[in-house]
């Protein structure tokens, strides 16, 4: 409840302006048509919240409700919401949300700190004798609050969850703490980044250590969903966390878990991944955490959400760096794996083809059941899971050459789909030989030819090209070819010491690892590899061995925002659709011409500077395109 409109929250530079002509938004109250402005966006973000996951009803709700307070005058309320089915009026309130616009801040702030701000809300529970519960929000942070009332005062007391509609204020008090919703993307992202921000900002730890802190957590959590109700213990009750004898609970409850989430996944973390957070600090971070069901939120919504806090943990060397998510549901897409099939990714990274596979997986498993992401059950959602993660821990398979990445991939699949699927800590380039931790389990697992496709985004480098001799032999790619004289290429014989690209090297290692005949392989590759003069040996070899599924030209934007915090700049890049010819193919040196989609595409959700580019329905609905652009195809 705040008429200042002046303490914006930033924007990014060159977003539109609020008096574009395109500004607007479709109430999700009352369907209509509304001009856009910093302080709307944030009340209709917090309705979707309690609408979309703890189930309010549109008509338990009014925004920017204006009570007659005795002595008081006409007081505004952002949000009110009222007891079911009743009258709007100061008798039915229940619960007071305050939405305050504000630049973001660095650190988050205790409820102490932030007490000035808070003083608008306890003073309107206060005044409300009907309303209970209270929430104050930036759109950054969350504070919450249960009144207690008594004959001589009236005390907000601080809350660590929301409860769901029908629950009573005294079951906030009660063992397991309250009912768990499911998230909806934007709710997981901003929880799971509140989680970051205070452990990096907050706490003072880089990147990599507040993610093992989170990654630690997150597996405690996804664990105890497994257990039966009686038996979780990654919950918060009342104000726990708010008090040292509550803080010191929730550690005890949460170090049982961990222990017991490592013995259920002994093969996930590696040493040194450990909570070391003081109990005060558990509690913060739990607080985000257990809130949420899991098991009963979409995939692609959990997996976004962990990319939001895995991006920065890739340093950018030799120009590794996460693939945009966008980029990778195109590709999976493209290659349509089925639930039978072995999906495997080289090069693992974070692990975001893996999960974006796993997402593709889900959605068929939920055509299978006759619904879809949008209209499935919470049953439902939780069956094409369980199968999902059953499909992932057989099918889903990779292998990363960094130890913290391939710990990271197992994280996000876990976290996408409740088991941590197959990676290895290996040097691809190398298999089936090497001295690393994963080798002698992955050899069995990972047999070069045994893989129905292998989605990769490897890391393109023209400075750190690889000129060791004993990777070099391994390939045909790594040694120098010279013209045929009858416009072809032959393997010269000799290394190409001065260095091959490691992306070259691994386009070849990706067909070594599908099958002979079927296997597809989607790779993406810098667009100079494509075009170049001096790359037609490589393009000469792709055609030899593969059949050219499709060859998509893609934008760069996407690759800006991804590599801007690793002070990189992105190479073009093309997404390569290849299917791995069979022996007989190869002997048969003349193929017949087929048919080869290519595709320009020209916007991909975002512009250089990350801001989303939306397309409008009919209605005025916002919709993010994954890519626009032109089409066509050729005969070979």
């Amino acid at each position: 409840m705040c008429d200042q409109e002046d303490d914006l929250i930033e924007t990014p530079q060159g977003a539109a302006e609020e008096s574009g002509p395109d500004n607007f938004f479709i109430d999700i109250l009352t369907g209509n048509k509304e001009s856009a402005s910093p302080k709307k966006l944030l009340v209709q973000k917090v309705l979707r919240q309690l609408i979309e996951s703890y189930g309010f009803d549109r008509d338990d709700l009014a925004v920017s409700y204006n009570p007659q307070i005795a002595g008081q005058g006409r007081r505004r309320i952002d949000i009110a919401i009222f007891r079911p089915n009743a009258e709007h009026n100061n008798d039915n309130l229940q619960r007071i949300i305050v939405c305050r616009t504000q630049k973001k801040r660095d650190k988050l702030r205790s409820i102490a700190e932030a007490d000035a701000d808070l003083r608008e809300l306890k003073e309107l529970l206060e005044l409300i004798p009907g309303a209970s519960l209270g929430m104050w929000t930036n759109g950054q942070e969350e504070f919450m609050f249960q009144v207690e009332r008594t004959r001589f005062e009236v005390r907000a007391k601080p809350l660590g969850v929301w409860p769901v509609p029908g629950e009573r204020t005294t079951d906030l008090e009660r063992t397991g703490g309250v009912i768990q919703v499911s998230a909806e993307a934007e709710n997981l992202e901003d929880a799971l980044l509140r989680c970051r921000q205070y452990l990096n900002r907050n706490l003072g730890l880089d990147h990599k250590d507040s993610f093992k802190q989170l990654a630690v957590l997150m597996l405690a959590k996804i664990y105890d969903e497994t257990r039966p109700t009686g038996e979780r213990k990654f919950w918060i009750k009342g104000d726990e966390p708010f008090t040292e004898v509550g803080q010191q609970a929730i550690a005890q409850r949460i170090n049982e878990t961990i222990t017991a989430a490592k013995a259920w996944q002994p093969n996930l973390l590696t040493r040194g991944w450990d909570l070391t957070l003081e109990p005060n600090e558990t509690a913060r971070v739990v607080m985000e955490l257990a809130r949420y069901s899991l098991s009963e939120t979409q995939p692609r919504f959990r997996t976004g959400a962990f990319r939001a806090v895995a991006r920065s943990v890739m340093d950018g060397r030799e120009g590794r760096y996460p693939t945009p998510l966008n980029v990778a549901e195109m590709a999976v897409e493209m290659l349509d794996p089925k639930p039978g099939e072995r999906i495997m990714d080289c090069s693992s990274g974070t692990g975001t083809f893996l999960a974006m596979t796993a997402v593709h997986i889900f959605k068929q498993k939920l055509a299978v059941l006759g619904t879809t992401p949008e209209e499935a059950t919470s049953e439902q959602i939780r069956q094409a899971q369980n199968e999902t993660a059953a499909w992932a821990a057989s099918n889903a398979l990779g292998c990363d050459i960094d130890p913290f990445l391939a710990v990271a991939s197992r994280m996000n699949l876990l976290f996408t789909t409740g088991n941590p699927g197959r990676v290895f800590r290996i040097d691809a380039r190398t298999f089936p030989d090497g001295d690393l931790d994963g080798i002698e389990t992955a050899r069995p697992a990972l047999p070069l030819g045994s893989m129905d496709a292998v989605l990769l985004n490897p890391w393109f480098s023209t400075q750190d090209t690889v000129s060791d001799n004993s990777i070099l032999q391994r390939y045909e790619l790594g040694h120098n070819w010279t013209p045929d004289g009858e416009g072809g290429y032959r393997n010269a014989g000799d290394l190409n010491t001065a260095g091959v690209p490691p992306e070259v090297l691994f386009i070849e290692r990706a067909l070594q690892w599908v099958k002979p005949g079927t296997g597809r392989v989607g790779i993406l590759l810098p667009d100079g590899l494509l075009g170049n003069p001096g790359d037609e040996n490589i393009r000469w070899w792709i055609l030899r061995h593969c059949e050219v599924l499709a060859s998509v030209d893609l934008p760069v934007e996407p690759f800006k925002v991804t590599v801007k915090e690793y002070g990189l700049t992105p190479a073009l890049p093309s997404l390569l659709v290849l299917r791995r010819r069979s022996q007989d193919e190869l002997i048969n040196t003349e193929h017949l011409e087929y048919k080869v989609f290519m595709a320009v595409v020209d916007r991909a959700g975002v512009d250089a500077r990350g801001n989303h580019l939306f397309r409008r329905a009919p209605d005025g609905e916002e919709k993010w395109p994954r890519a626009v652009g032109q089409k066509f195809g050729f005969l070979r």
